[in-house]
């Protein structure tokens, strides 16, 4: 709940009553502690003068034992203040004379305790009586009689209230008083300033700061509170500068000076008043960067600001006259094409746009190859504000993106659905690893001369709702979203744990091999991974066979060299997956440090009528001495052809289709005395 107002000057008259209540109650303590010892030692002064001045006449009344003359005497004493009674005892102890002013009133007896605390020990006095004229032969005195005087304590303690209380009411009196004017001079000076100053802090205008400075009082101009008005202003004037430089810097990307989302937005719309009063159609191309990633982490960010850099500049150029050039942020451009009047020119300037962007760039002493992904919209057949149409143009670039690179798309309506299926998938894949929905189905590789299982290839399922959802449906989905990587790492994972599970169960050492993607190759951790996971299943390296796509490798052929030789020098088996569909040189094959190279299923399943690919493959893998896997096997021709060529290992549909880890093992590990010995 939000705690109420409350006013200073309130807030300083609490504060100031409060104080001044405090002092003047000290105060009035310590003058009850000076004036209880004041009357005490005045009470004692003037016993001591009363018994002085009764004493001879008290001597003459005893040594003449006149009881009357007695009487008179000490009924003198009863007319002192404050005594209660006298007494005039003989030698012997015996009563001669008593005089009393009756008895005392009756109070409370916390009243009577207080008495007895302040008074108690100067309730009486006495003094001893001698003989006048009289001393004997040792020069000792004879005493003749007693003479005692008792006080009303009660009566000295009310006469001590009374006067206190007219001292108190004058203190608080004082104190009232002294809170008052002290609340008036410090409203006057202090409080009202500081509300004066509170006000125009409320005025201040966040757009124009400046314009509403803070007003300094004759009053205070020398004083400290004259110095935080004064500081406050700088304060004001330095910000009202800054916010005038932010405001210009707010519509612009700080990097390439290109306009940013809020200024697109605010051309976009100005377009689109524009297209509708003159009836006519825009463009607008959503642009990514294609393994701008790889060159962030292999060549440091400074040189990727630079990449970035010198592609805005690259798309100005191509853009000209006829459009706007924006950055969304990262590698993401926009083109806002205004002038275009049909697809037909949309894609003459996409196809302007790609060849102006390949340009290699030279990059301190690194050449750099970019590549982009562009998805068009075109207003108003893809929609009717800025934000439809940038979403349209980002969902047709995916599109693009998944034909590979350099590659360019139309936004279609269809393409909206695919993307929230694209969303829904990739939240279903975070629950999917935290829920264990997915398994590992095996393919067996087999010996194509004896037909001996010598290992298997492990193959992700994903198991939803009680059914197999296809690789082909998720894994596009978490390559594009990253989420592939913690994928690729439970891959890893459960392979090396089943492994170790076979080693255990059947005492045979059974080689998986596993499928590492693009990203999950880029990823610094992935050799890491891999090792720590062997190591805390106890595995042999060689028992795990990492398979790489021929375009992975040639994305960073560098980087791909050093983690390769990295994972071999551990002991691990390398294999080139897809080989013949990408665009290595045999120069770098040559570089590689792989032991096996697998021919792609689609070259397979043209056999035996298109085998010059396959032949080819078969003989470079011969002179590498590579180990060769043909996939894709479906039928018993292709399978003779492999034979009849060398081929050593395969796989396919023709042997098996992937199981799951209970029927692979019924299969091929219980039944199959052929298998492997464990390796120790």
């Amino acid at each position: 709940m939000k705690e109420s107002f409350k006013s200073l000057t309130w807030k300083q008259t609490v504060l100031l009553v409060s104080s001044t209540l405090f002092f003047a109650v000290a105060i009035f303590l310590i003058e009850i502690f000076l004036l209880v010892t004041d009357t005490r030692e005045e009470l004692s002064l003037t016993q001591r003068e009363l018994i002085d001045s009764f004493e001879q006449p008290a001597i003459n009344a005893i040594w003449a034992l006149d009881d009357l003359l007695a009487a008179q005497t000490i009924q003198g004493i009863l007319k002192v203040k404050h005594v209660s009674s006298a007494l005039l005892e003989l030698e012997d102890g015996s009563r001669f004379v008593s005089v009393n002013n009756g008895a005392p009133a009756a109070n409370p007896e916390f009243f009577i305790k207080i008495s007895s605390e302040l008074f108690g020990d100067l309730k009486e006095v006495s003094r001893s009586l001698y003989r006048p004229f009289y001393t004997d032969a040792n020069g000792n005195k004879e005493l003749i009689g007693t003479l005692t005087v008792f006080y009303d304590t009660q009566e000295l303690t009310s006469a001590l209230i009374s006067s206190l209380r007219f001292s108190l009411w004058a203190t608080l009196a004082r104190a009232f008083l002294l809170t008052l004017v002290l609340s008036v001079v410090f409203h006057r000076f202090l409080t009202q300033p500081i509300a004066k100053i509170s006000e125009a802090i409320d005025k201040i205008d966040p757009e124009s700061p400046a314009k509403n400075l803070l007003p300094v009082t004759r009053s205070h101009s020398n004083d400290e509170l004259g110095v935080v008005i004064s500081k406050l202003n700088q304060i004001l004037a330095q910000f009202d500068t800054t916010q005038n430089k932010l405001r210009k810097m707010a519509t612009r990307d700080p990097l390439t000076g290109l306009p940013n989302r809020t200024l697109l937005l605010e051309t976009i719309t100005v377009t689109i008043q524009r297209a509708k009063l003159q009836e006519c159609r825009f463009a607008l191309l959503f642009i990514d960067l294609d393994r701008f990633k790889n060159v962030n982490d292999s060549l440091g960010h400074d040189i990727g600001d630079q990449f970035l850099v010198r592609v805005a500049r690259n798309l100005e150029i191509a853009v000209g006259q006829s459009g706007t050039v924006a950055r969304l942020g990262g590698d993401e451009f926009v083109v806002l094409a205004d002038s275009i009047e049909s697809p037909n020119h949309a894609a003459e300037l996409v196809d302007k746009l790609l060849i102006q962007l390949n340009v290699p760039m030279q990059l301190n002493e690194h050449t750099v190859h970019p590549a982009a992904s562009i998805g068009i919209a075109i207003y108003p057949d893809d929609g009717l504000r800025a934000e439809d149409l940038i979403r349209h143009a980002d969902i047709a670039m995916y599109s693009a993106k998944a034909a590979g690179s350099n590659q360019w798309a139309f936004f279609k309506p269809q393409m909206t659905e695919r993307a929230a299926v694209r969303l829904r998938t990739e939240a279903s894949l975070h629950d999917a690893l935290e829920n264990s929905e997915f398994l590992l189905h095996f393919q067996p590789k087999l010996d194509l001369k004896s037909g001996e299982v010598v290992g298997c290839e492990a193959l992700i399922r994903w198991q939803k709702d009680g059914r197999l959802i296809s690789p082909a449906s998720f894994i596009p989905v978490a390559e594009e979203t990253g989420i592939i990587i913690p994928i690729g790492r439970w891959v890893i994972e459960q392979s090396c744990k089943t492994i170790q599970q076979w080693k255990v169960k059947y005492n045979l050492a059974m080689p998986i091999a596993i499928n590492v993607s693009s990203q999950q190759f880029q990823d610094s951790s992935l050799v890491p991974d891999i090792k720590q996971a062997a190591l805390r299943y106890q595995i042999a390296p060689e028992l795990l066979e990492i398979e790489i796509t021929e375009t992975s490798l040639m994305n960073d052929i560098e980087s791909a060299i050093i983690k390769l030789n990295q994972l071999k020098a551990a002991g691990f088996g390398i294999a080139v997956d897809d080989f013949g569909t990408g665009y290595s040189s045999l120069s770098y094959l040559r570089r590689l440090p792989i032991n096996t190279m697998k021919i792609d299923r689609g070259f397979v399943s043209d056999l035996p009528q298109e085998s010059a690919i396959a032949s080819t493959i078969l003989m470079l893998g011969k002179q590498l001495d590579l180990s060769i896997v043909a996939e894709g096997i479906e039928n018993e021709q292709q399978l003779e052809w492999l034979q009849k060529r060398g081929c050593e290992i395969g796989q396919g549909f023709y042997f098996s289709k992937p199981l799951a880890i209970d029927t692979f093992e019924a299969n091929y590990l219980a039944a199959n005395p052929n298998a492997r010995e464990t390796i120790s």
